[in-house]
């Protein structure tokens, strides 16, 4: 039982917090306080007792005590208890405590000053907690607030907020002291809203006027500082520019250099948690200190003080990361263990260094990097060993606790990659098994060499060469298992995944330790069935029976897969989003691009395609190459060579042959100069053919590339249509008439700060007798060709 005390206690606790967010509306956060102390000392009621029994003239002070030899031999009696009811109100007093303890820091935020200025023009000095990064627009980051000013007053104070600015991110970095202008407000949009709350700020600011005081205050963050940019400095000289920026993230957990194409394959792969600083550099930085201070003999006080200055500088050199944290506290809290010679168990210390965080930060438990922290350290502490025992019947013994231990941290994290991010590659354990034997060596060799060449640069060089090697085939496995064709494993997100997951885990974990084998009838049926499953998921991903258009349900912005009976896939744009379309593709089983079209280059239709080349290969990529600067089009040209992908560049009259589909390009006839957006005039617009059938793939023409379509007689008559720009009225309803669709498909965000579909775009369209779909109201829309015509279904 006393095991399961502290982890029992830290999944109240956390549970506690969470329902804050669904608690009744007149719960208030006293109400959590007081309930769980009553429930605390109710359970110290409840716990039985035993105690010594005492002759009734000793207890009246009638008679002489007992001598102690005959009380070491008296009886003993116990007093009534019930330890399930104590353990009942022990867990039910902590989850109490939880949520009022969030609601305490919730009120605290609402009530707090700066909500209370809002919205009103400041200025306020603080220090960045987040380097500055690029943003849609301009760059943004966490400011921790040490002074506020407005008109007519001035205060000082310890709070944060969301901080952007126009412009490209300054070369600052996290602890910086910073000075900011500009107008705090609440967040219009509630997920934003939301989100800031879960990272414990209420307002943001845009700075109109930003600059840099100097470095931290803290003379233990400034060394910290200083510490991290020679390190950085070292690293960039002795390594080529993509090693450094890989062995800054492997070391520091610094992606602001590293080669977006790499940073793909490591996500792809199920890799790219070795991109962030986690508990393990918080063991590999410790180990040595502690070897050092044991080859310098040093007593318990002199250690422990080594140890903790050790760890507690690391966690403020790389950020302070929720992993890097809870790495931390454990370290920590197991120093003192050995310090004061009561050592715990693994998993009691992760449950104090749970309980400790979230008493000290109880908004961690939104944070993903935090739950997949602990979610992992779980599955090792619960699992490692058994799998690994298991394993040793096959393979060496180092290589059974290797494979042990990545089996069970992957096991452990793959419910909340479920929940978020809806698909957990299907290499992922291949690819771990494969990069465990060189992270610790390119971790080691790369910070060596670092540290070495600061005193000289060419046995730096020497080192540096040597950790080029493990780095390098991390890379090779990374590239290589990114587009497997190995399905992903996906849900739709939700409790549900959550509840599953962890039900499973559980009972994976109760059958390793107590060696439950299933009996051989369960066996025999699961074999039997195994065949089955795979043969039916095989029909369900193969080619259609007939030409079917999905498309995809990704907010203000435009996605669409067209899958044909010969098994031709084409793929034409990628949405606002990084990883829908890439997940949405992985649900679908789609292992190959036929096609790629790329429509033309604004965010909201090929932010998402820079990911998609990097985890399915594709056979051509179309795009309308006029002119165009922007990063995200640089973005997905770096990605398209990264991958070696052709292009071509087709103009109105140009036709592409794929399998059983034919693409004709309708527009544009050149690249347009001088137009409202010529960017939308320069956008694809092809009709597809597949036999009979014809879909018009509008793009965003806006009306002089349409009157051009007109006044060129082109064949735009076709069953389906893409309306382009989401309904804008940037449409010519002449345009609309000429195309006399039978449907009508409007990929369209909601809510939309645009007010697309505009109601003029909506009745020219309905004057044609189309019949309108809208991603907005329907979700993904899946139109199918057949024999009888078209069908159309969402998934809603």
């Amino acid at each position: 039982m006393n095991a399961w005390a502290l982890p029992g206690a830290a999944a109240a606790f956390w549970a506690g917090v969470l329902a804050w967010q669904v608690r009744p509306a007149w719960i208030h956060p006293w109400m959590g306080m007081t309930l769980g102390l009553a429930a605390l000392v109710g359970a110290w009621l409840a716990a039985p007792r035993r105690l010594a029994d005492a002759d009734a003239l000793e207890m009246a002070g009638l008679a002489a005590q007992a001598p102690a030899a005959v009380s070491v031999v008296g009886s003993t009696r116990t007093v009534r208890g019930s330890p399930i009811a104590a353990v009942a109100l022990v867990l039910f007093g902590l989850l109490a405590l939880g949520l009022g303890w969030a609601g305490v820091h919730a009120a605290w935020l609402d009530g707090s000053l700066l909500s209370r200025l809002a919205p009103r023009r400041v200025t306020v000095v603080g220090t960045l907690h987040t380097d500055p990064v690029a943003g849609a627009f301009g760059w943004h980051a966490t400011l921790d607030i040490t002074r506020i000013g407005w008109s007519g007053g001035a205060a000082t104070l310890r709070s944060s907020l969301w901080l952007s600015a126009d412009g490209d991110p300054p070369p600052w970095v996290r602890g910086d002291e910073i000075s900011a202008e500009g107008v705090i407000r609440r967040p219009d949009d509630p997920a934003f809203s939301d989100a800031l709350a879960h990272m414990g700020m209420a307002v943001e600011m845009n700075g109109d006027r930003v600059s840099r005081l100097g470095p931290s205050p803290s003379p233990f963050v400034r060394a910290a500082q200083v510490f991290r940019a020679f390190v950085g400095r070292s690293i960039g000289r002795l390594f080529p520019e993509r090693e450094a920026g890989l062995l800054l993230g492997l070391v520091l957990g610094d992606a602001s250099q590293l080669d977006a194409g790499m940073m793909r394959d490591f996500q792809g792969s199920g890799l790219g948690h070795l991109l962030v600083v986690s508990g393990e550099n918080v063991a590999m930085v410790l180990a040595p200190m502690l070897g050092l201070a044991s080859l310098l003999r040093l007593t318990r006080w002199p250690r422990f003080g080594l140890g903790v200055g050790t760890v507690a500088f690391f966690v403020v050199m790389t950020g302070a990361e929720p992993s890097v944290m809870r790495a931390g506290v454990m370290a920590t809290l197991a120093l003192v263990g050995v310090l004061i010679g009561r050592p715990r168990a693994t998993g009691s210390i992760l449950a104090g260094a749970v309980l400790v965080l979230l008493v000290l930060d109880p908004w961690l438990v939104w944070s993903i990097g935090f739950q997949l922290s602990v979610t992992a350290t779980a599955g090792m502490v619960a699992l490692a060993s058994a799998i690994g025992d298991r394993l040793r019947r096959f393979v060496p013994a180092p290589v059974a606790l290797a494979a042990g231990t990545t089996l069970a941290a992957q096991l452990g994290v793959t419910p909340i990659l479920l929940f978020h991010f809806h698909e957990v590659p299907g290499v992922t354990i291949i690819a771990n098994l494969m990069a465990f034997p060189a992270v610790s060596p390119a971790l080691l060799l790369g910070l060596a060499a670092a540290a070495i060449g600061l005193a000289s640069v060419a046995i730096g060089h020497l080192i540096a060469a040597l950790a080029l090697i493990p780095m390098r085939y991390l890379e090779w496995v990374a590239d290589r298992l990114a587009k497997a064709p190995v399905g992903h494993v996906t849900s739709g997100g939700g409790p549900a995944v959550l509840v599953i997951g962890a039900a499973v885990i559980v009972g994976l974990a109760w059958a390793l330790h107590r060696r439950w084998r299933p009996p051989r009838p369960v066996v025999v049926l699961a074999v039997a069935a195994f065949p089955l499953v795979v043969w039916s998921s095989a029909i369900g991903v193969g080619p259609p029976s007939g030409l079917v258009v999905r498309f995809f349900d990704v907010g203000q912005g435009d996605a669409a897969l067209v899958t044909s009976p010969a098994g031709v896939d084409i793929l034409v744009d990628g949405g606002p989003d990084q990883e829908v379309v890439a997940t949405d593709l992985a649900a679908l089983g789609v292992k190959r691009l036929d096609v790629m079209v790329a429509t033309h280059p604004h965010a909201d239709h090929i932010i998402g395609l820079p990911t998609v080349l990097g985890r399915v290969p594709v056979g051509l990529v179309l795009e309308p190459g006029c002119p165009e600067t922007s990063a995200i089009q640089a973005d997905l040209d770096t990605a398209i060579a990264d991958e070696h992908v052709p292009v071509r560049y087709p103009r109105a009259g140009d036709t592409v042959t794929v399998g059983d589909v034919r693409l004709d390009v309708l527009s544009p006839d050149r690249c347009w100069v001088g137009t409202n957006s010529d960017p939308n005039n320069d956008s694809l617009v092809i009709m597809l053919h597949y036999r009979e059938d014809t879909v018009l793939l509008g793009g965003e023409p806006e009306q002089p590339a349409q009157q051009v379509l007109l006044d060129e007689h082109a064949p735009l008559h076709a069953e389906l249509l893409k309306v382009p720009h989401h309904g804008a009225a940037t449409s010519l309803p002449e345009f609309f008439q000429a195309v006399e669709a039978d449907l009508a498909v409007i990929s369209v965000g909601q809510p939309n700060d645009y007010g697309h579909p505009k109601q003029s775009t909506l009745d020219a369209i309905a004057t044609t007798g189309a019949q309108i779909w809208r991603t907005d109201q329907h979700g993904d829309i899946i139109v199918t060709f057949g024999s009888q015509g078209i069908s159309v279904r969402s998934d809603r």
